[in-house]
């Protein structure tokens, strides 16, 4: 294992089902580096169903396992609303929304 390293997995669009195969190959080939860190960012998903959900408990579980840590990017979208009412937030360790992600509003002056 890389002490400090960082690996991160961007998924968009839909998590699903139908492209349920793809997330986890992603999610996979990020584990196989062995990250100490690995985040896998849903914050620009527009839908995810249980079975988006199960790929992060399951990726949670095998961090855990192998005395890595896994976090989540949930953004304020349909991720967010789906593992708020799973009661998922408190549980996973979730990161803010990305700073430079034009979806959120940045304030000035």
């Amino acid at each position: 294992m890389t002490v400090g390293r960082t690996a991160e997995v961007v998924l968009e669009g839909e998590l699903d089902l139908v492209n349920l195969e793809e997330a986890r190959r992603r999610v996979a080939a990020a584990e196989r580096e062995a990250p100490s860190l690995l985040v896998i960012d849903l914050s620009a998903l527009t839908f995810v169903d249980s079975t988006g959900v199960r790929v992060v408990l399951l990726a949670d579980d095998r961090a855990r396992a192998a005395g890595r840590r896994l976090a989540v990017r949930l953004g304020t979208g349909p991720a967010l609303r789906v593992f708020t009412a799973l009661g998922l937030v408190d549980k996973l360790d979730v990161l803010p929304a990305r700073r430079d992600d034009p979806r959120i509003e940045q304030g000035g002056g």
